[in-house]
């Protein structure tokens, strides 16, 4: 039983390791703010607002269509966002380390032009849903479309979530 406990211990700080943190908000009075920006380290989601008691994500609207290419996978993360709109940002004691990309999968789509939308996570807190682009001025190659509420502030750290995305997908291929 004992050892149950500590396994089950173990994975849970192994987690909370991992855990994707808030590192800046904008405005920077976000207490009782309807809406703001969320940094996540090298990655930050716009437009989140607080509706009714409630962290609701953006939407992208698409020819009228609307789409949650962003989403929470934790209750962790929400409690985080909340945390921020009731009671204002706390910055970390120390600088999280860079979030873990995995991607989750891959959907082919009938489209020439988009050909595949890519399910992205960070810290497996964060789902970002990242379109695969196929290029029409050089066949074969490929670029990642993300979706217009993620922002990234690393540049390095874009790349190589791009480059993971597009390996996933010729490996697939």
């Amino acid at each position: 039983m004992r050892k149950l406990i500590s396994a089950a211990l173990l994975c849970l700080a192994a987690q909370a390791a991992f855990a994707l943190e808030v590192t800046g908000v904008a405005p920077a009075q976000i207490k009782g703010a309807a809406m703001g920006d969320f940094s996540f380290g090298p990655v930050t989601v716009k437009s989140v607002a607080w509706e009714q008691g409630a962290v609701v994500l953006p939407l992208t609207d698409n020819k009228g269509k609307k789409y949650a290419n962003l989403k929470l996978l934790s209750k962790a993360a929400y409690t985080k966002l909340e945390a921020c709109f009731k009671n204002g940002f706390v910055k970390p004691a120390k600088a999280p380390a860079r979030p873990v990309v995995k991607v989750e999968a891959l959907k082919p789509l009938k489209s020439p032009a988009r050909v595949a939308n890519a399910e992205i996570s960070f810290d497996g807190d964060l789902l970002a849903v990242a379109g695969v682009m196929a290029s029409r001025k050089e066949e074969g190659t490929f670029w990642v479309a993300f979706p217009p509420d993620l922002e990234f502030t690393d540049p390095a750290f874009k790349s190589a979530v791009e480059s993971a995305v597009i390996a996933a997908w010729t490996k697939k291929k």
